[in-house]
């Protein structure tokens, strides 16, 4: 993936109306449900089944929308959510039905739907009528009791049946007008589930005594689950023995059921537009195919949640594009799944931000977090082993899943993830802790996560995550001893020989989870002049050059001169790689190599650039008018250029 010209940097959570705005293809299932509709006999009520986010609200945008091409059908569109705003369910029921009507007439004059003028004026009686109502209570079998709804401040008891017997008479004349083709009326209902269950119950049962007007279709955008948890205070919380009392509550009220076919998705098409949308580019086939099946594991193909999902996904890359401080860039692939953990298992989350290199998890780990592995492992001998549970950081994270409900039945999307991401989001599995450390510092910037032990971890600044001392980043990566001591030396040195400077403030030293020992010049944000941290050569100079895979402090420095193959240094260069388009980096194995560096004066010249403001760029882009993309390409191919004739100079690593 890369960042190509955003149109946007965040999308909107609103539903779809359009056609071509459709790129889950709900089109099908609008066109087949607006067939149905046409064509079925009323009245009749459907139900567009599913928990929040599922895209019911666009999917009766589509269906209105088809129906809005010819005029034999009348719409009316009511959110339920904004009538009940401030009310209880007693006075939202007969706003809801005041909105029907109106929309209704609104509707019809917007699409040129001629009405006679006593239909407009008897819409505008039952209005007043419905908003006088002072006082209502729902009964499961009388319906609604309305009290002092009044014209003329006189009190009128009006039982359900008269409501029913306005919106039918007006109806009526709508259909029988033989200005207008108008054959039938269709109204939405959406947002039941938005309100509190209770309500929504309440009001459920108030409408169903209107569901049986003839020439009138009702859909229904509601959830299931929303109605079972208004229905507890009736039936009691839901069990096997009394489920059939909630089925036929919802069966009474809707003839057909119609489920969001979430599953049927068309992701990959959502998630290239999206991406496209936010500038970011995908660059290879197989990356919208690791997208989608990351959000498979993760978020689902709720359309909502993904919205949620990708908008974070762009925060975060507009803060690495916006971070000048970048040792390099970040993994997309791995960023994008620690964003979709954080968000559908921030229990797993948390454990990755307390130790990324989970493919090593073991004993000692499970001790830390309170986990019994042995009697982790004897569970799993009783149910049996699979693939997903034959390693320890497998057993652990299937039994941190077992304690909570949700993982429990997530647990194997999640030891796919962690699979999948282990084969597919690096080329090299022993890169795998040290990229995902790095996309962790990101995506922890988006973490709402109480626990303290967490919080009081480390110390983050925005992107990065700090220590007080090189003795934690040490700590942190758990490399071989004598790396230690070198890089401790290494900072004692430097700290003593350039004290007069950090005490005065124009330089500030940190260390960071990811970028090791850091000298900034007079600020953290676009200072850095050396840093020091644990290297190892790239798969690219192995494969290229036959340079092998060697460990190392990799030492970077500010560019004091657009020639930076400096002759001093020549023999730390042949493993160094692309750093940024003015900072170079060379390779320090011992304290030789540091005494060498020192001698050099390097360190010295690139205080002195940065605190000219100076930008040094390789030879072969001066002058040129590339952007920062096109820059990045030409000097990695320029520094292959220069390693391979040291290589020729037979100056090797």
């Amino acid at each position: 993936m890369s960042t190509v010209e955003k149109t946007n940097t965040s999308i909107t959570d609103s539903p779809i109306s359009k056609f071509e705005e459709d790129f889950l293809k709900l089109e099908r299932y609008a066109k087949s449900l607006s067939t149905f509709i046409q064509n079925s006999d009323t009245p009749i009520t459907i139900g567009l089944q599913g928990e929040w986010g599922t895209g019911k609200t666009s999917l009766m945008g589509l269906i209105n929308q088809d129906f809005s091409e010819g005029k034999s059908i009348a719409t009316s569109w009511v959110n339920t959510w904004e009538y009940s705003m401030f009310k209880g369910a007693r006075e939202t029921t007969p706003s809801v039905l005041k909105g029907m009507l109106e929309k209704l007439q609104k509707s019809c004059e917007d699409r040129g739907i001629e009405f006679q003028k006593d239909i407009g004026k008897s819409i505008k009686d039952a209005g007043k009528f419905l908003s006088g109502i002072a006082n209502q209570f729902v009964a499961a079998k009388t319906g609604v009791d309305i009290k002092s709804a009044t014209s003329n401040s006189s009190a009128i008891v009006a039982e359900i049946a008269e409501i029913k017997d306005i919106i039918k008479e007006l109806i009526q004349k709508l259909i029988e007008d033989d200005k207008n083709p108008v054959q039938k009326v269709v109204f939405f209902v959406d947002d039941l589930d938005r309100i509190p269950p209770t309500d929504a119950v309440e009001v459920l049962e108030s409408l169903k005594n209107i569901f049986d007007i003839p020439r009138c279709v009702f859909i229904l955008a509601i959830d299931y689950d929303v109605v079972v948890k208004g229905l507890e205070s009736k039936f009691g919380p839901k069990t096997k023995e009394n489920e059939r009392e909630f089925r036929s509550f919802f069966d009474k009220i809707i003839q057909v059921p119609f489920t969001m076919p979430v599953g049927a998705y068309d992701i990959s098409q959502f998630l290239e537009d999206k991406l496209s949308r936010l500038g970011i580019k995908i660059d290879q086939d197989d990356d919208i195919e690791k997208l989608t099946k990351i959000v498979g594991y993760t978020v689902g193909n709720n359309p909502r949640s993904l919205k949620r999902y990708l908008n974070t996904f762009s925060l975060i890359n507009q803060i690495i594009e916006d971070d000048e401080d970048a040792d390099h860039e970040p993994n997309l692939i791995l960023l994008f799944s620690s964003l979709g953990i954080q968000i559908s298992y921030p229990e797993i989350f948390r454990l990755l931000t307390q130790n990324p290199n989970y493919i090593n998890w073991d004993k000692e780990f499970s001790n830390k977090i309170g986990l019994d592995l042995e009697k982790t492992i004897e569970d799993l001998k009783i149910i049996g082993e699979s693939e997903y549970t034959d390693e320890n950081w497998e057993k652990i994270v299937w039994g941190v899943c077992q304690k909570d409900p949700y993982l429990k039945v997530k647990c194997y999307s999640i030891l796919e993830l962690l699979n999948y991401l282990r084969k597919n989001a690096v080329k090299e599995e022993d890169k795998l802790s040290d990229e995902l450390t790095s996309v962790l510092e990101f995506a922890s910037i988006t973490n709402v996560d109480d626990d303290l032990a967490t919080k009081q971890a480390v110390n983050k600044v925005g992107a990065r995550t700090y220590f007080e001392g090189i003795d934690g980043y040490i700590q942190n990566n758990k490399k071989p001893k004598e790396w230690g001591d070198l890089i401790t030396e290494i900072d004692k040195t430097l700290k003593k020989l350039y004290s007069d400077k950090i005490q005065n403030g124009h330089i500030l030293v940190d260390y960071s989870k990811t970028g090791g020992l850091v000298f900034n010049w007079k600020k953290k944000s676009g200072g850095k002049f050396f840093q020091l941290r644990y290297g190892k050569t790239s798969k690219g100079l192995n494969q290229k050059f036959q340079i092998p895979p060697t460990d190392y402090l990799a030492c970077i420095l500010y560019k004091s001169t657009n020639e930076y193959q400096h002759p001093e240094i020549l023999t730390l260069m042949p493993a160094q790689y692309i750093h940024s388009t003015w900072m170079f980096e060379c390779v320090i194995r011992n304290k030789n190599d540091f005494e060498q560096l020192l001698n050099s004066s390097l360190i010295d010249k690139s205080i002195e650039s940065i605190s000219a403001g100076e930008r040094y760029v390789h030879p072969s882009c001066i002058g040129s008018n590339l952007n920062s993309g096109e820059i990045k390409t030409v000097t990695k191919e320029a520094y292959e250029n220069d390693i391979d004739n040291l290589l020729k100079q037979n100056i090797k690593f």
